[in-house]
């Protein structure tokens, strides 16, 4: 290269330069705006166990600053709790106290919050998508092949979409209450008899065949009566296990 060439300056850099900087801060703003969503929603939680596994995650991924702001919003949930005496999970049956009732969401929470499971299960509760279409939350429920295989989806009844229920626990724990809600009913209205019989080697109670109900939908009189599907339906089984007795 010759030094004293005269230097011919490009004259589309001065427009190339901005349009090139402005596309990237276009890409960057678009990369941001599902994990600005999630932290939006999770500064909407009153779950402080939730907030603090949603930090754990930012963690893994980098952003250590926005975890911290998100722990700060649990303990501040804490502190609240503990101020007010109170349980984040108030009782929405009469049959269950606040604190039986807050014992019983604990043990129902066995799933990711953001995972649809291969049997068609959604969510922190594993809530069957059969089950959100009985509450009128979605229709259709079918089987779908992509590239990794089979898996479970739904139509969901509007404003309501797969993406939005796997992420926000808070809208999974209200559409538990409203299926809790109705299996208690369904429960009372046709099982009752069922309450304080020996079962597995406990006394049942409504708190576990409302985990039966959970699991087995309307199989539950099938499992009530048949030795066989209890063996057979070994998830079923333990959550009635795990859960009899709480109320």
């Amino acid at each position: 290269m010759n030094p004293l060439a005269p230097k011919i300056d490009n004259p589309l850099a001065a427009v190339a330069n901005p349009l090139v900087k402005e596309a990237r801060n276009q890409a960057v703003s678009a990369a941001q705006q599902p994990l600005v969503e999630y932290v939006r929603r999770s500064l909407e939680l009153q779950e402080p166990e939730e907030v603090d596994r949603r930090a754990d995650e930012l963690v893994m991924i980098g952003y250590e600053k926005t975890a911290a702001h998100l722990r700060e919003h649990a303990a501040t949930l804490r502190a609240h709790r503990r101020r007010h005496g109170s349980l984040t999970y108030r009782s929405p049956i009469p049959e269950a106290s606040d604190r039986q009732w807050a014992r019983f969401v604990r043990l129902m929470q066995t799933g990711d919050a953001a995972a649809v499971t291969p049997t068609g299960q959604v969510g922190i509760f594993q809530t069957r998508l059969k089950r959100l279409q009985d509450l009128d939350l979605a229709r259709e429920v079918r089987h779908v092949r992509g590239d990794g295989g089979t898996r479970w989806t739904a139509t969901f009844r509007p404003p309501l979409t797969l993406t939005r229920l796997l992420g926000d626990a808070l809208l999974q724990y209200r559409i538990f209450v409203a299926s809790m809600r109705r299996y208690r009913n369904d429960i009372l209205a046709n099982h009752r008899a069922a309450i304080g019989t020996e079962i597995e080697g406990k006394p049942a109670t409504l708190s576990g065949l409302l985990a039966v109900a959970h699991h087995a939908g309307p199989a539950l009189g099938s499992w009530l009566t048949s030795p066989d599907d209890r063996r057979r339906f070994a998830k079923t089984t333990t959550a009635y296990g795990r859960t009899t007795g709480v109320f």
